[in-house]
């Protein structure tokens, strides 16, 4: 009931985290159970053109490029990730790929928790929540006695 006060009161303390994994067998990777949202999905690799008429193994000098520019954004976010960005279906608190990609990295928005898994509260989070749960209580309360006393104590907490 707890947890169905602090949805309500829409205030969650989140923040960026990072993490890398491996796709199973099923092309897929569970989320940790603190993410809220997915920010992006990245390859480890970059994403360079292989295609060209010179040679082979590709355009080297674009890769360089590529390598020097990606460097040069590390250095100004501690959240960037570079790589090639991955398209993936979000279902329920897992991540679905088309095929494997190898080893992927993935930026998401999480809820701050505790060493109990609990959401992080200021006091005046959980006073909002607890005159939640006595609202919620009054009124079913009232309406099992069919009380209208009750019901308007419990409408006064709202």
């Amino acid at each position: 009931m707890g947890l169905m006060g602090w949805e309500l009161i829409g205030n969650k303390n989140t923040k960026l985290y990072q993490f890398r994994a491996c796709p199973d067998s099923n092309n897929s990777i569970k989320l940790p159970c603190n993410a809220s949202s997915v920010e992006s999905v990245t390859t480890s690799y970059e994403d360079w053109k292989r295609i060209t008429n010179y040679s082979e193994n590709g355009d080297q000098r674009t890769s360089f490029i590529e390598n020097h520019i990606e460097a040069e954004k590390i250095y100004r976010s501690p959240y960037y990730i570079s790589g090639k960005l991955i398209p993936y279906e979000l279902v329920d608190d897992t991540l679905y790929f088309t095929r494997n990609y190898g080893t992927l990295n993935i930026l998401y928005k999480g809820i701050l928790v505790d060493e109990e898994g609990l959401p992080m509260l200021s006091n005046k989070e959980a006073m909002a929540i607890a005159t939640y749960i006595a609202y919620y209580l009054k009124y079913k309360e009232g309406l099992k006695t069919n009380n209208t006393g009750i019901i308007n104590l419990a409408n006064n907490l709202e």
